[in-house]
């Protein structure tokens, strides 16, 4: 089946915008890395400006930023307490142990 050639004369374009590419059209745009996070950065306090400082970057940093750093850091430090303590609990409460070498349970220095 042979088809007739199409005319060109009557055929009009659509009025249609392209699509805006993904970097333009983006509402939120993510921190670029070549920039400082802050997330291992010690902070400087400005008491009577109420203003923290990243000592990296020497970039402004918000207040809340800090202290979230401060809380989590110290949240770490004390589970890292308590487990500590409930192993020298645990510890202390043993009296002997078996030996890797011969097998037999053998007493456990309590100096």
């Amino acid at each position: 089946m042979i088809l007739p050639p199409i005319e060109t004369d009557n055929v009009h374009a659509l009025p249609v915008k392209p699509r805006p590419s993904p970097d333009e059209g983006a509402m939120l745009q993510p921190v670029p890395v070549t920039q400082c996070q802050h997330l291992l950065a010690p902070f400087t306090v400005d008491l009577d400006g109420g203003k923290c400082f990243c000592q990296l970057c020497k970039g402004e940093v918000s207040p809340m930023f800090v202290l979230e750093k401060l809380m989590q850091q110290e949240s770490r430090w004390m589970r890292t307490m308590a487990t500590y303590q409930d192993q020298m609990k645990r510890l202390a409460e043993r009296s002997r142990t078996k030996c890797q070498h011969c097998g037999e349970m053998t007493r456990v220095s309590s100096r």
